[in-house]
C-alpha cells in the first residue's frame, strides 16, 4: 500500500537518505580517489621540438633589418605597396570570400561543441506528468484516477576529470579553428596580391609586346619597300614577317594570362565574373607596385609565436592530450547522483498539495572492473594520436621557417634580378640604336636589327617578370612572417577560457 509522506516527513526523509549514502560511500571515495588521483599523477610529456635559430640565414641582404615589423605592417602588409586598387581588391577579398565564410561556420561548430562539452559538466533535469483513469467493467466497482507529477535530476560527478579534460580539448579546438579562420585569412590576402601582381604583370608584358609588334610591323613595311626598290631579297621580306607572326602568336597567350588573373580576383572576392572590371580599369599608381626597399623581418621565435597555422598546430597538441587525460580518467570510478521530487494523487486538485510530496536522493558508484581492454586500447588510440599531434606541430614549425627562409631568397633573388635586367635593358636599348645607324649606312642586313630590337623588347618582358616575382615574393614573406590577420570580433572566443 501506498503511503503518501506528509511535508516535514517527506523532508526529514530526504535527508536521512542523504545522510546514509554519503556515510556509505566516505569510505570508498578516499580510497578510491586515493588511488585514482596517484594514476592519474602522470607527468606531461615534454615535447622538445626544433631548434629555433636566432636570426634568418637568408637575411643576409641589405634589404632586410633585423628589428620587428611593427603590428600595422604585419596586420595590413599590402598597404606598404602604396595601390588603393590593391587595398579595396583585399578589403573585399577578406569580406566577400566563400572559404572564408566556411571557415565561420567551422567556427560556429567547434563553439558550439563546446558548449556540449561544457554541458556535460553540470546535471540534468527534467519533468513528467501522467494521469490514468480505471473504468470498472462491473457496477460492483466505482471508476478511480490517479494523477502523477515528478521532477528528476541526474547528475554525474566528475571526479577524476574525465569530462574536464573532454571540455579543454573542445576548447582547444575551438582556439585552433580561430588560428585556422586567422591563416585562411592571411592566404586569402597573400592571394589576392599575388593576382594582382599576375594582372598587372599581364597587363606590362602585352603593352611591351605591342610596342614590339609596332617595331616590327614598321621593319616589314620597310623591307618590303626596299624590295620593291631593289634593296632587299624576297628572303628577307619572309624572315621579318616570320618573326612578325611569331611575335604576333604570343598575345593570345598573354591576354589569356590577364583574363585567368581577373577570374581569380572575381572568385577570391566571392563575386560573380567581371564584377571588378570597374575597380580594375581604374588607374593605378604604378603599371607593377614595388615593395619597400627596406623590409623589417624580426627574428624566428617572434615569427613562428606570430604565424597562425603555428598556433593552431599548438592548440591541436593540446586538444590531443586533453583527450589522453580523458581517456586515462575513463580506469577510474564514476559517482552519480540522482534525486527526484514526486507527487501522487487521486484528484489534480491535490497534485500539488504539499501532503501529496515526496522525494528521494541516491547516489551511487561505478568502477570499471572488466571491460575486454576496451579501455586500455582506447587510451592506445589517444596516445597514437597525441603523438601525432606533437609530430604534426614539429612539422608546422619546420615548414615554418623554411618558409620564411624560401621567401627572404626570393625577395632577394628578385631584387638581384631586376637590378641585372635594368642594365641589360639599357646596353640592348643602346645597341638597337646603334644597329639601326649600321643598316641605315649598308653596314648590317635587316635580320641584324630585328635581332637587336628584339633583345631590348625581351629584356623589357623580363624586368616586367621579375618586377611581378618581387612583388609576389613580397607578400610570401609577408604572410609567412605571420601577417595578414588581426584580432576581431568574428574570429574571438566570447566566453574565453573554459570552466575546467
Amino acid at each position: 500500500m501506498l503511503r503518501y509522506l506528509t511535508t516535514e516527513e517527506s523532508i526529514q526523509e530526504m535527508k536521512g537518505r542523504a545522510r546514509r549514502s554519503a556515510a556509505s560511500l566516505a569510505t570508498a571515495l578516499v580510497a578510491v580517489g586515493t588511488v585514482g588521483c596517484a594514476g592519474l599523477a602522470t607527468p606531461r610529456p615534454s615535447i622538445e621540438g626544433v631548434e629555433v635559430p636566432g636570426t634568418w640565414s637568408e637575411a643576409g641582404s641589405a634589404a632586410f633589418v633585423g628589428q620587428d615589423p611593427s603590428l600595422d605592417e604585419l596586420a595590413a602588409w599590402w598597404r606598404q605597396l602604396d595601390d588603393p586598387i590593391l587595398d579595396e581588391l583585399v578589403e573585399r577579398a577578406v569580406a566577400g570570400n566563400i572559404d572564408l565564410e566556411i571557415g565561420v561556420t567551422r567556427l560556429e561548430e567547434a563553439r558550439a561543441l563546446r558548449g556540449l562539452a561544457k554541458a556535460d559538466l553540470g546535471p540534468s533535469i527534467s519533468a513528467n506528468a501522467s494521469g490514468a483513469r480505471n473504468e470498472a467493467l462491473g457496477d460492483a466497482a466505482p471508476s478511480t484516477e490517479s494523477y502523477g507529477a515528478s521532477v528528476d535530476m541526474a547528475w554525474e560527478v566528475d571526479l577524476f576529470g574525465a569530462n574536464r579534460q573532454a571540455l579543454a580539448a573542445r576548447q582547444a579546438d575551438l582556439e585552433a579553428e580561430v588560428e585556422n579562420l586567422r591563416a585562411l585569412r592571411a592566404l586569402i590576402a597573400a592571394e589576392t596580391v599575388v593576382a594582382y601582381a599576375d594582372l598587372r604583370v599581364a597587363e606590362a608584358r602585352l603593352e611591351v609586346l605591342d610596342r614590339s609588334l609596332e617595331s616590327r610591323e614598321e621593319s616589314a613595311r620597310l623591307v618590303e619597300w626596299r624590295e620593291q626598290a631593289g634593296l632587299a631579297s624576297t628572303l628577307e621580306v619572309n624572315q621579318v614577317k616570320s618573326q612578325l607572326h611569331q611575335a604576333r602568336a604570343g598575345r593570345p597567350v598573354i591576354e589569356q594570362s590577364r583574363v585567368s588573373a581577373r577570374l581569380r580576383l572575381d572568385v577570391l572576392a566571392g563575386e560573380a565574373p567581371g564584377a571588378l572590371d570597374a575597380v580594375l580599369a581604374a588607374p593605378s599608381a604604378a603599371p607593377i607596385p614595388a615593395p619597400p626597399s627596406l623590409i623589417a623581418v624580426g627574428i624566428p621565435a617572434d615569427a613562428l609565436r606570430r604565424r597562425p597555422d603555428v598556433r593552431s598546430a599548438e592548440r591541436s597538441l593540446e586538444a590531443a592530450w586533453a583527450r589522453l587525460g580523458s581517456a586515462e580518467a575513463a580506469r577510474y570510478p564514476r559517482l552519480q547522483l540522482t534525486a527526484s521530487l514526486d507527487s501522487r494523487s487521486p484528484t489534480v486538485d491535490e497534485l500539488f498539495d504539499l501532503d501529496s510530496l515526496f522525494g528521494n536522493l541516491i547516489a551511487g558508484l561505478a568502477a570499471p572492473i572488466f571491460e575486454s581492454g576496451r579501455i586500455d586500447q582506447n587510451i592506445a588510440v589517444r596516445d597514437a594520436q597525441w603523438r601525432r599531434a606533437a609530430l604534426s606541430y614539429e612539422g608546422t614549425v619546420l615548414d615554418a621557417l623554411a618558409e620564411v627562409e624560401r621567401s627572404l631568397s626570393a625577395v632577394d633573388t628578385a631584387r638581384r634580378r631586376i637590378l641585372s635586367l635594368r642594365e641589360a635593358t639599357a646596353a640592348a636599348a643602346e645597341a638597337a640604336e646603334l644597329a639601326d645607324q649600321r643598316y641605315a649606312a649598308g653596314l648590317v642586313d635587316v635580320l641584324s636589327v630585328l635581332e637587336t630590337e628584339q633583345t631590348v623588347f625581351t629584356s623589357e618582358e623580363q624586368l616586367v617578370i621579375a618586377k611581378g616575382d618581387l612583388m609576389t615574393a613580397f607578400g610570401t614573406l609577408y604572410r609567412a612572417l605571420g601577417g595578414g590577420w588581426e584580432t576581431d570580433t568574428d574570429t574571438a572566443d566570447p566566453e574565453g577560457t573554459t570552466d575546467a
